[in-house]
């Protein structure tokens, strides 16, 4: 578009009529010649002043100036007409140029609205893609809740046809299957999809784990009954497995201070393993009073089926998380 432009303006200067030197030089001459003449009339004394008048030079010399004044005044209008003429043309090539840059003007507004709706276009495609996207998030982590609930299922259901920790005594059978379903299902849906704010799954877990046994009371009891039952019920040699895997010699004050059941279950596990002779006369109260006696602690000497089964996967699941995260 500008290489349009300067064409036209081109165009416009080559109509632009160019001032020959033949007008300027004529007029030079004849005002010259005229101020000659002059000169030449002011300077003669009356006796060459009367000779002139009989001889007719005089009259001459006068006109040869009416004749210079004639040309000079007939050169300086074809100038004043050249300048007219180039004024003209002049603003006519302004003229132009104002529309041309009008023009321009209302292109550039123009394209100024191309651009103003093309980024509304783009903020508008963005949108969509920032939507489909949190679509596609959300149904991804569908899909993954629905494959960690069919892997809760799986473990609850092989644990209920007893094809999993068997001879083992309850309360042990809800700490190993808890783990298991932690790390291989609950622990990186949280970790990764959840960021722990959601604990409907916990819930769905001490539900479905509640739903197996009708052996254990639903009111409140002592809790040491329950762990002396978990090692009194189960084998000495499930007794030194069972204490192997909940292993609390080297637990951290900062661990057992969120994993009090498991402690007290782990602990009560671990004495049970000490020679007769070495043994407490109550391995339970034992392990819970161990448990009581670190600052900061509160545990509480009576529990319920459901309380026992929510706190056990609680601590589990908060353990393996932050165990992980520390790693």
């Amino acid at each position: 578009m500008s290489l349009i432009y300067f064409n036209d303006i081109q165009e416009k200067e080559s109509k632009i009529p160019i001032i020959t030197d033949k007008i300027l030089v004529d007029l030079v001459n004849s005002i010259q010649v005229n101020d000659d003449l002059i000169s030449f009339r002011q300077k003669r004394g009356l006796f060459g002043q009367f000779f002139d008048s009989l001889t007719g030079p005089d009259r001459k010399r006068q006109l040869a100036t009416d004749k210079n004044v004639n040309i000079a005044m007939q050169s300086f209008h074809d100038l004043v007409l050249d300048i007219s003429n180039n004024l003209n043309v002049s603003n006519n090539a302004i003229i132009t140029i104002e529309e041309k840059l009008i023009e321009t003007r209302q292109a550039i507004r123009n394209h100024r609205q191309e651009i103003n709706l093309l980024t509304d276009i783009v903020n508008q495609l963005q949108y969509k893609v920032e939507d489909h996207e949190h679509r596609i998030l959300k149904l991804e982590q569908r899909v993954y809740r629905t494959e960690v609930q069919h892997r809760i299922e799986d473990a609850i259901a092989a644990w209920q046809s007893k094809r999993t920790y068997q001879g083992f005594h309850w309360a042990i059978q809800v700490a190993f299957v808890t783990r298991e379903i932690v790390d291989y299902a609950l622990g990186d849906y949280e970790r990764l999809i959840t960021k722990g704010k959601d604990s409907q799954l916990r819930q769905s877990i001490s539900d479905r784990i509640l739903a197996t046994d009708n052996t254990i009371p639903d009111h409140h009891f002592p809790l040491t009954n329950l762990l002396n039952l978990s090692y009194s019920e189960t084998s000495q040699e499930n007794q030194e497995l069972a204490g192997y895997l909940l292993e609390v010699e080297s637990i951290s004050e900062q661990r057992l201070g969120k994993t009090l059941y498991l402690f007290t279950l782990g602990k009560t596990l671990e004495l049970a393993q000490l020679p007769k002779q070495q043994q407490p006369q109550n391995l339970a109260q034992t392990a819970f009073e161990l448990c009581r006696n670190y600052p900061n602690v509160m545990i509480y000497p009576t529990t319920s089926k459901r309380e026992f089964v929510e706190r056990i996967v609680n601590e589990t699941a908060n353990d393996r998380l932050n165990l992980i995260t520390l790693v």
